[in-house]
């Protein structure tokens, strides 16, 4: 029999990790002094040390190494599916770094921002929290789920939209909580009582007046930042403050760009400047 020490040194193990995989059931020494409790490893429990000893250094979570340690089919799957997350994460990764790259080492791109009137239009949306002090966001299958409802819901009422989709955000109610609006244009004001059952209508009116305006297409290879702001965008409210704007995002509409088939090609966003 192997004391704790011994085993560890063998193993590659340490000490406090072999106290923990005990107390989780992973590997239980083959003995426990009753009186000094003091562990005790056979030679035999070494092949299976080793095996958890190289799925911990794959980084391999205890949940899923419990499982490998199953039996050779079950060491084969999650092996696979470890082997399959790292492949994603690494994709993840290296598109970081290109995005980093071209944001650091490129030069600035010059964005066309167009100032234009606006017309007064109507409009009605479905509200759906973003974040209540988390770092949970709107999936695009949500969103799309609220245009759909909305769509079906005003054609149905004879009042279909008539213009492309955009979003804006707006403050929740407290200092955390942000709201994503999906919107459609619509011909005529919707009643203050209509709603959808399950989702959270709103409305509103966009004001005539002028604006600014910036777009880019999905394709055009501009490096974005996981969950930050288009640099199209950046560069639109660097624009509307430079006149003078006190900036609210609640009023800054971004619009999908449509093709002849329906199909979203690319963004507009714009600001007003009253």
């Amino acid at each position: 029999m192997l004391g704790i020490g011994d085993f560890a040194q063998l193993t590659g193990l340490s000490a406090k990790a072999l106290r923990l995989y005990d107390k989780q059931g992973l590997l239980k020494p083959a003995a426990v002094d009753p009186w000094s409790n003091y562990r005790r490893y056979s030679a035999g429990q070494l092949e299976s040390a080793i095996r958890l000893k190289a799925l911990r250094a794959a980084d391999i979570g205890l949940a899923e190494v419990e499982r490998a340690l199953l039996g050779r089919r079950e060491a084969a799957e999650v092996l696979e599916e470890h082997r399959a997350r790292l492949a994603e994460q690494r994709q993840r990764q290296d598109a970081a770094l290109e995005a980093a790259t071209a944001l650091l080492d490129g030069d600035a791109r010059g964005w066309e921002i167009q100032e234009r009137q606006a017309g007064a239009q109507h409009w009605v949306g479905v509200a759906l929290p973003v974040a209540d002090g988390t770092d949970e966001e709107v999936t695009d299958e949500q969103a799309n789920a609220a245009f759909g409802a909305l769509w079906e819901a005003l054609a149905a009422m004879d009042n279909a939209p008539i213009g492309p989709f955009w979003s804006s955000m707006r403050a929740g109610s407290t200092e955390d909580d942000v709201e994503l609006l999906c919107c459609w244009p619509v011909a005529r004001a919707v009643p203050a009582d209509w709603g959808i059952p399950e989702w959270t209508v709103v409305r509103g009116e966009v004001r005539a007046g002028p604006e600014l305006a910036v777009g880019w297409r999905h394709d055009d290879g501009v490096a974005v930042i996981d969950s930050a702001v288009h640099p199209a965008v950046v560069a639109l409210l660097a624009e509307a403050e430079r006149r003078g704007v006190d900036l609210d995002l609640a009023a800054m509409r971004q619009i999908g760009r449509l093709d002849e088939t329906g199909d979203a090609i690319g963004i507009e966003v714009a600001i007003p400047l009253t």
